[in-house]
């Protein structure tokens, strides 16, 4: 696939992501993936995880089917190997887009769940 798609966060960056194959090993690279679906006008957020670069991590494969459960049928991943740079840029984007899944570190920030 290969094309290649800029998401711009909420600080106004555009992040350059390229779209790769669900079954590629996407999962082993450092950096951040979106898992999104087709919307009228782009893109669809659902999740955003941060890969490890570890080459058995099997969390964001289960993020994956996650999203797929949610409408994601797309991968879009950035290379990145510093890990606080991983940080930002997964933050970024999830601020700037609300997705359908939040991961870890926004879940203090969603809205609360009502009793």
């Amino acid at each position: 696939m290969g094309i290649e798609v800029r998401f711009r966060g909420q600080s106004g960056k555009a992040w350059q992501f390229q779209r790769v194959a669900t079954e590629a090993p996407w999962a082993r690279s450092a950096g951040v993936a979106i898992f999104a679906a087709p919307d009228t006008y782009g893109w669809r957020i659902i999740r955003v995880v941060e890969l490890s670069g570890r080459p058995n991590d099997v969390q964001p494969i289960w993020a994956l089917a996650d999203a797929e459960r949610y409408g994601a049928n797309a991968v879009f991943v950035a290379l990145e190997f510093d890990a606080a740079a991983r940080k930002t840029m997964a933050a970024d984007i999830e601020e700037g887009f609300s997705p359908v899944c939040f991961s870890g570190h926004n879940r203090a920030d969603a809205a609360p769940i009502a009793a």
